[in-house]
C-alpha cells in the first residue's frame, strides 16, 4: 500500500500525473469501469495504490490511463495477467525511449567552456 503523498503546494498536485487525486468511484467512472475492475487491476500488479487517511483507495493519473489501457486490451479478449504484463512493458520502453532522447540531447549539446581542437 503506498503512502498518499502530499504536494508542497496544492497546485502543484494538479500538474503531477502521479499524484493520487481520484477516489475509486470517480476513477471508474472516468474511464468506463467498475471499482471491481480497478481492485482486479490493482490486485494483478497493475498499479500500486495509495490510500487516504481513512483507508480509501486513491488513484493517479497515470494509474487512469494504465487501467484504461487494460480494460482496452481486455476488450479485445487479452487475459488480465497478459494485459498487465503488455502495459507494464509498454511503460519500459516508453521511459526507455525517454531516456534514450535525453541521453542523445545531452550528448548533441555543445560542451560548454570546452574549445574546439
Amino acid at each position: 500500500m503506498a503512502e498518499l503523498p502530499r504536494p508542497q503546494q496544492r497546485a502543484a498536485a494538479l500538474d503531477d500525473a502521479s499524484f493520487p487525486g481520484y477516489a475509486m468511484g470517480a476513477a471508474a467512472d472516468a474511464i468506463g469501469v467498475t471499482p471491481a475492475f480497478l481492485r482486479s487491476a490493482e490486485v494483478a500488479g497493475l498499479f500500486e495504490v495509495a490510500r487516504s487517511d481513512g483507508g480509501h483507495r486513491r488513484y493517479s493519473r497515470d494509474d487512469l490511463h494504465r487501467a484504461d489501457r487494460a480494460r482496452r486490451l481486455l476488450d479485445d479478449g487479452i487475459r488480465l495477467d497478459a494485459a498487465v504484463r503488455i502495459v507494464s512493458l509498454e511503460y519500459q520502453l516508453a521511459a526507455a525511449h525517454a531516456m534514450i532522447d535525453l541521453l542523445r540531447r545531452q550528448v548533441d549539446s555543445p560542451k560548454r567552456g570546452r574549445r574546439e581542437e
